[in-house]
């Protein structure tokens, strides 16, 4: 028998605040309603917008692109890392708990968006190359943020 790993570190179950099942599979079926699975999903696969060459998330965007083109002399990496930068913490705005003051899980969390991220993108544009980064204190993020932007 050969065992292929989640990329969640299953021994992180140990550290959770209030583990509901005896794996990580288990402790989400247990957690998570039809409507967490759905939601996930889009962060994990989120909506992408191709706005002047330049791809966004589009929760990120606010309809800026003029004013970015300016302020970054069209630099088309430069204005993607500015607005696909967010910081990994607001990713739990109303759902902030312990969990985000254990590193172990923090990390994993961190290279599960990632992880997703990169499968996203390049699923959706195989013949474009892109970067996500998890980056501490980037564009003025408090803590770890994640930013994607296309190579050149």
């Amino acid at each position: 028998m050969k065992i292929y790993e989640s990329i969640a570190n299953e021994n992180l179950l140990k550290e959770f605040a209030n583990p509901m099942g005896k794996t990580m599979m288990n402790h989400a079926f247990n957690t998570c309603g039809i409507e967490n699975y759905l939601s996930i999903a889009t962060v994990l696969s989120p909506k992408i917008l191709e706005v002047n060459g330049c791809y966004f998330i589009s929760e990120f965007y606010n309809g800026n692109i003029e004013s970015l083109e300016q302020e970054y002399n069209f630099d088309r990496q430069k204005i993607e890392k500015h607005v696909n930068s967010w910081s990994l913490t607001d990713f739990f705005l109303l759902a902030r708990d312990s969990s985000l003051d254990n590193d172990g899980i923090y990390f994993n969390f961190c290279k599960i968006i990632k992880y997703f991220w990169e499968l996203w993108f390049k699923e959706l544009f195989p013949e474009l190359k892109f970067n996500i980064e998890i980056i501490e204190n980037f564009m003025g993020e408090s803590d770890m943020a994640i930013t994607v932007y296309q190579l050149t």
